[in-house]
C-alpha cells in the first residue's frame, strides 16, 4: 500500500497562514461597516450590516444575521425556536439587546414561552450570536471576557422554600408547571450549583438577562429586568476579541 504524502515544512506554513488569513478575515468582515447597500430601518432601528431585513436585497447584510420587520414596526429576531423583539442594537459594542415576545409590561404573569440558556450558545464561530465577550489590548492572552448576559431560573418546589437565593413569584403567577398546579414558584438569578437546587425542587423554565441585580430583590424588580431584556454579540469570543484601544474586532490568533 503506498504511504499517503507527508506535507514539507513550507506547506505547512503556508496553510497556516491561509488559516490566520481566515481567521482575521472573518474578524475583520464582523467590523466592515462599508455598506453594499444603504442601511434599512424598522421603527427606530437601524437596520446595518452585518444584520439585514428578512425582504432585503440579497446582497445585503448576512442572511444568518436576518431580522423581520413586523406589524406595528416591531423588529424581531427568531432564535433557537424562540421569538424575541429588538430593543437595541449597538454597532459600537457589537450587541444587540432583545425581550421575549411573550413578556409584557406592566403584566407580571407574563413569562416566556421558550427557555434559553447558555447551553444554547456553542461558543464557535459557526453559532451567530454569543452571550460573551472578548475584550483586550492587542494579544488574546491579554483579553478578559464579559458575560453579557446571566440566567434567570423558574422552578417549581413542592414545599415552601425559605433561601436568598429564591424569590417567590407570588402573587403575580403560580406553579409553572401545568401538572403541579399545587406547586409553589420560583426564580433565581444566576448561576444555580448542584447544591444550591433545594429537595423536591424542579427547574421549570431558563431566560437570559443583562440584568444588574443584586440580592433582596422583589418578583417584581426581576420581572421589570427580564421585561429589559439581554444582549448578545455577533462578535464570538472564540476566534475574535474586542481591542480595547480601538474597539475593532480582532482575530485571537
Amino acid at each position: 500500500m503506498a504511504a499517503g504524502r507527508v506535507a514539507s515544512p513550507s506547506q505547512l506554513f503556508i496553510a497556516l497562514l491561509l488559516v490566520l488569513s481566515l481567521c482575521c478575515l472573518s474578524c475583520n468582515a464582523k467590523d466592515d461597516y462599508r455598506q453594499q447597500c444603504e442601511p434599512s430601518w424598522c421603527g427606530k432601528h437601524n437596520i446595518s450590516h452585518p444584520f439585514r431585513l428578512k425582504h432585503d436585497p440579497g446582497k445585503c447584510g448576512e442572511s444568518r444575521y436576518e431580522l423581520s420587520c413586523e406589524k406595528n414596526n416591531l423588529t424581531v429576531l427568531y432564535l433557537y425556536s424562540g421569538k424575541y423583539y429588538v430593543q437595541a442594537i449597538n454597532y459600537n459594542n457589537y450587541t444587540i439587546r432583545v425581550v421575549d415576545a411573550n413578556l409584557h409590561k406592566g403584566n407580571c404573569s407574563s413569562v416566556p414561552y421558550y427557555s434559553l440558556s447558555a447551553s444554547n450558545f456553542s461558543y464557535e464561530d459557526e453559532d451567530p450570536y454569543g452571550i460573551s465577550q472578548g475584550r483586550g489590548k492587542g494579544h488574546w492572552w491579554d483579553t478578559d471576557y464579559l458575560e453579557l448576559s446571566k440566567p434567570i431560573i423558574f422552578l417549581t418546589c413542592e414545599t415552601p422554600v425559605n433561601s436568598p437565593l429564591y424569590v417567590d413569584t407570588a402573587p403575580c403567577i403560580g406553579a409553572v408547571s401545568s401538572s403541579n398546579s399545587n406547586g409553589h414558584s420560583y426564580v433565581s438569578v444566576g448561576r444555580l450549583n448542584a447544591s444550591d437546587l433545594i429537595e423536591f425542587c424542579r427547574i421549570e423554565l431558563m431566560l437570559m438577562t443583562s440584568s444588574q441585580l443584586t440580592k433582596n430583590n422583589s418578583y417584581i424588580d426581576i420581572h421589570n429586568e427580564m421585561i429589559y431584556g439581554f444582549e448578545l454579540t455577533w462578535v464570538q469570543w472564540s476566534t475574535c476579541y474586542i481591542d480595547s484601544d480601538t474597539n475593532k474586532a480582532s482575530s485571537n490568533f
